[in-house]
Formats: C-alpha cells, sequence, structure tokens
C-alpha cells in the first residue's frame, strides 16, 4: 500500500534554518501588529498610563493634578516604563513602548503557537487570526495589542506561560503568572485561577501540589508586587468611603467594561464612513454578547472537530476555567442588578477581562489546527479553508489601515470627540486644540492649574500642565475616586447641561476658582457661544477663530 501524500497544507516556508525562520516570524507578527496598533500617539489610554508614570518620576511634573497625585497603583510599569519619561519625551516614551511590548508579544506568541502548532508560518496566521477575532468577538472592551501600557506586558506572560502549560511544564506556569500579576494584577490573577481548574481536571496528567508547591510561593512572591499596590489603594479609608467608591467606579464610571447587563445595553455603530457609507448605530442590540457567543460556539464546534489531546487540550481547559470566571461574573451581575452597593463590590474584578482574550486565542489555534487536520483527509477543502482564513484576516487588516488613512487623529482623542460633529468639524477641533495646548505649554507658567472642557483627555498630554478634573483620569484610590465624582458633579453640573463650562457664567467660573485655585479655563466654542467678560488670552485677534479659547480669571478680591 503506498505511503499517504503529505499534506502541503502545512508548509508555508522553505527549508530555513531554525533560527532564521524564527527571528523571520516574529518580526513579521511585528509588523501586524504595528499595521494594527500603530495609530498616531497617544493610543486611548497612554495619556493616562504615560502621564502618570511621569509624574511618579518628575514629581514637579503637572503638581496639583488631582489623578497624578493620587495612590499609584502599577509601580512595576512605573519602574520598567515609566523612568523612560525622565530622559524622553511623552510621544517618544510611547513609541518605544510600543515597539517593546509588540516585540515581546510577537516572540512570545510565536512560542505559544509552535507548542501548539508547529510548522513554518502557522505563527503568523494564528496571530492575525487572534487580531481579527478579538476585535470582532470581545464582549467587554478588552484588548491586548495596542498602545504601551501595563497589560501589554502582562499578556506577554500570560502567553509564555500558557506556552509553559502547554509543555506540561507546571512550575514556569506559575512563576509566568506571577510575573503578569505584578505588571497587572488581574491579568495575571484571573490567569492563575483560570490554571488551576486545569490542574483540578487534569488528574492523571499534572504533577503533586506539593511539586508545584515552591514555584507557587515564588509566583506569589513576584505578584506581591502588583498586589500590594492595589492592596493599598484602600488602606486606612473606612467601609463607607470604599463601599460609596465603589459604586462611583463600578456604576457610574467603568459600567461599560465590568457590568454584564450595562454591556447587553450599549449600542453599537457601524461606521464605514471611509466607504462612503454614512454610519448606523444599533441601540441595545446585544450584539456585543451575541457575537461573543458566536466565537464560542465556533470554537466549541472547532473543538469537536479537531479532538486536541495533551497539550493544546490544556490551552482549552484553560480556556473553559477564563468562560468559567465569566459566566459566575454574569451571575453574578444579573443576582446583584437592584443591590448596587454588593454589585459594586464584587464586579470591579473585571470578570469578562480573561474570556476576553482567551476565546479568540483559542477560536484562532483551533482553526488552524482544523486546517492541518483537514489536509490529511480531504486537501482541497484544508486550502479552501486557509484561503478562506487569509482572507478574512485580510479585510480586517486592510479595514484597519483604511480607516487610519480616513482619519489619521489619534485613538484618544477620536475617542473623547463628541458624536454630532461631521469630520471636516472633527479635523478642524483636533488642530485648534493642538494649538490652543502648544500656545499654554509655551505662555504659561509650568505650575499653573487649569479648569478643561469635558471631551477631552489629552491636555496634560499636549499642554503639560495640570488640570483640576478629566473624566477619563479617574484615580484608583478610594479617597480619590470620592474627590474625583465631587469635582466631576461640581465642574460639569447638571446646570450646564451639553453645553461648556461657559455655561457657569462669570460668577460661578470665579468661584470654582477661587476654591480650586486655577487662572485659566479653556472653553470649547463648539459646545457653546456663550459670552465672557474675561480676558481672553488665546486666540488674540489676529490669530481669528478657534474650536477652543482661553481666558484668564481676574486676581480674588481680598
Amino acid at each position: 500500500m503506498p505511503p499517504a501524500k503529505q499534506p502541503t497544507v502545512a508548509r508555508f516556508a522553505p527549508d530555513w534554518p531554525g533560527w532564521t525562520i524564527a527571528i523571520t516570524e516574529v518580526l513579521l507578527i511585528f509588523v501586524l501588529f504595528f499595521v494594527l496598533a500603530g495609530g498616531a500617539t497617544p493610543d486611548v489610554n497612554e495619556a493616562h498610563y504615560l502621564s502618570k508614570a511621569k509624574h511618579y518620576w518628575i514629581p514637579d511634573w503637572c503638581r496639583g493634578d488631582l489623578f497624578l497625585e493620587s495612590a499609584d497603583a502599577h509601580l512595576v510599569f512605573y519602574w520598567t516604563v515609566g523612568w523612560l519619561t525622565r530622559f524622553l519625551s511623552l510621544d517618544a516614551v510611547a513609541w518605544l513602548g510600543r515597539c517593546i511590548t509588540w516585540l515581546l508579544l510577537a516572540w512570545s506568541w510565536r512560542r505559544l503557537s509552535v507548542a501548539i502548532i508547529p510548522g513554518h508560518l502557522w505563527s503568523l496566521l494564528t496571530a492575525a487570526m487572534f487580531a481579527m477575532l478579538l476585535r470582532c468577538s470581545h464582549l467587554a472592551g478588552e484588548w491586548v495589542i495596542g498602545g504601551v501600557e501595563a497589560k501589554g506586558f502582562a499578556f506577554v506572560f500570560l502567553f509564555l506561560g500558557l506556552e509553559a502549560l502547554v509543555r506540561n511544564q507546571w512550575s514556569r506556569v506559575w512563576v509566568l503568572f506571577g510575573v503578569a500579576s505584578a505588571f497587572h494584577v488581574l491579568v495575571g490573577g484571573w490567569a492563575v485561577v483560570a490554571a488551576m481548574t486545569v490542574w483540578l481536571l487534569a488528574i492523571d496528567d499534572r504533577p503533586s501540589f506539593l511539586k508545584m508547591l515552591p514555584a507557587l510561593a515564588l509566583g506569589g512572591g513576584i505578584a506581591l508586587a502588583g498586589l500590594l499596590p492595589g492592596v493599598m489603594l484602600t488602606s486606612g479609608v473606612d467601609t463607607a468611603t470604599v463601599a460609596q467608591a465603589n459604586e462611583i467606579y463600578v456604576h457610574e464610571r467603568l459600567a461599560h467594561h465590568l457590568l454584564f447587563h450595562r454591556i447587553l445595553a450599549q449600542p453599537i455603530t457601524l461606521d464605514f464612513t471611509y466607504l462612503g457609507v454614512a454610519p448606523v448605530t444599533l441601540p441595545y442590540s446585544h450584539l456585543f454578547f451575541l457575537r461573543h457567543l458566536a466565537a464560542i460556539a465556533i470554537g466549541v464546534g472547532l473543538w469537536r472537530f479537531v479532538r486536541p489531546k495533551d497539550g493544546s487540550a490544556r490551552l482549552y481547559a484553560f480556556a473553559v476555567g477564563a468562560l468559567i470566571i465569566a459566566a459566575i461574573g454574569i451571575l453574578i451581575d444579573q443576582a446583584t442588578m437592584y443591590h448596587e452597593a454588593l454589585s459594586a463590590k464584587l464586579m470591579r474584578y473585571y470578570w469578562f477581562r480573561l474570556s476576553d482574550a482567551i476565546v479568540p486565542l483559542s477560536v484562532a489555534f483551533l482553526s488552524a489546527q482544523a486546517i492541518r487536520e483537514l489536509a490529511g483527509s480531504r486537501p482541497i477543502a484544508s486550502q479552501w479553508a486557509l484561503a478562506s482564513c487569509v482572507v478574512l484576516v485580510t479585510i480586517n487588516t486592510s479595514d484597519v489601515f483604511l480607516r487610519r488613512m480616513d482619519d489619521p487623529r489619534p485613538a484618544a482623542i477620536i475617542q473623547a470627540q463628541p458624536t454630532d460633529i461631521n469630520k471636516e468639524q472633527a479635523d478642524r477641533c483636533y488642530q485648534d486644540w493642538l494649538n490652543t495646548c502648544e500656545w499654554i505649554s509655551t505662555h504659561t507658567s509650568e505650575d499653573e492649574l487649569f479648569l478643561t472642557p469635558r471631551n477631552q483627555q489629552t491636555f496634560k498630554w499636549y499642554a503639560q500642565r495640570a488640570e483640576v478634573v478629566a473624566w477619563k483620569d479617574i484615580p484608583q484610590d478610594a479617597s480619590g475616586v470620592l474627590e474625583w465624582k465631587r469635582r466631576i458633579d461640581e465642574v460639569f453640573s447638571s446646570n450646564i447641561g451639553g453645553f461648556d463650562l461657559a455655561a457657569h457664567g462669570e460668577a460661578e467660573l470665579q468661584r470654582l476658582s477661587a476654591k480650586y485655585g486655577f487662572r485659566y479655563v479653556i472653553i470649547d466654542r463648539s459646545r457653546s457661544a456663550q459670552p465672557l467678560s474675561f480676558v481672553r488670552v488665546y486666540p488674540e485677534r489676529w490669530q481669528g477663530d478657534s474650536c477652543f479659547e482661553v481666558y484668564r480669571l481676574p486676581p480674588q478680591s481680598k
């Protein structure tokens, strides 16, 4: 009987030396991540993270800013990346940090991919599939490939820990997840819980608990670098203050990430304006949940087809652990919907963070395994499946690229912009915002405090000045959260509605100035045309109109 024909689909590259292939694959994955996440700085969280990191190392920078002077929750990130802000600009640190993160993610992803699917360039396909599925099937808005922040580095060690899990190297699993926890306690902490689920299920193929104990102790000791700063956020604070801070954090500021019933009610906008199609908003569509559920169903179907064994079976058991964590989060959310205090206490731990990443990861690897499984018995079907995957990831990458070409503004600007302005207005306001912040950075003292518009989150990044309060920049400690809430309610009170700070009027602005110590206020003229009698220092008359105006308040009378 002639030997079976070897499937051609499993081989993508010539017979190069192993190290050449490894480096090539890592660089190709890095380029993919660069294309997908390489927009202008700052990304949605970079202004938040890097500003805090810079103030940590240079306390005089933006002194007096509520958020920057609140408790520090990510000390490992500040010590590994933040120190660069002492020598480089925020933009330079962002780009350097991005490149380091993406390169490490590419390297760790390839290691994981090769452990599951040996062969040339499969890691590039699985990385592209993962990125596409994460973008299209997340439930709670989580991401892995993006701007520089603690979470990106935590996922590097999560991938390395998963590789160790696939290879049945349990001691390495606990140590690596401990390092992930040091960078971001929730990413690593939930990974430990899911991995313990795998250990409990793998009765016949696991080391004893006593054998793992030294590695567990070492990983736990490393994780304390991320856990202790989190514990200190509520240290010395009474329980009533902590409970109130939890309610603000969970129910008012971050419900779209934390509360399942709020995720269900979240509208989604289908925006293809770069193709000349008007955007369509689907209110209360449940689409976030339905597409995540569809990804899980596809994963289950692929698992039943592939029937993975050995190492990859442990990976998918880990995915089951992540889904159990998410399911518990859903049950808690539903059971405490009408008990806000209890809900806030229990739902603040990002129950859906791990499943948001692991479901796309699992479907990506199962898809590649299914293609290889088909190659042995149905090579033509395998080639069609491979071609379909390549087309899908190409469409996804092209869509990201074309959107960025159509709107090259930073993600932090796009996220904060009002939804009721057209592209021409948005572009003009962005340029005016840059000009306004540049004028402030060169014409005002470094120790000035500013009252800034609600619809912005990049003032400190561009102007290098402190601000009274910003919606994006919520502190992490309980006392800081309460002060943030008090300032938000006072500065952006219901009295001014959807209008800008000018709606307060001169008397109220002077009262706020006396209370918080700012001398300058920035008025968003795209939101309000109400005149002010204060001295307008920017723009000067010869500079023409601007979406933003800077007013200097008169000295307070004694």
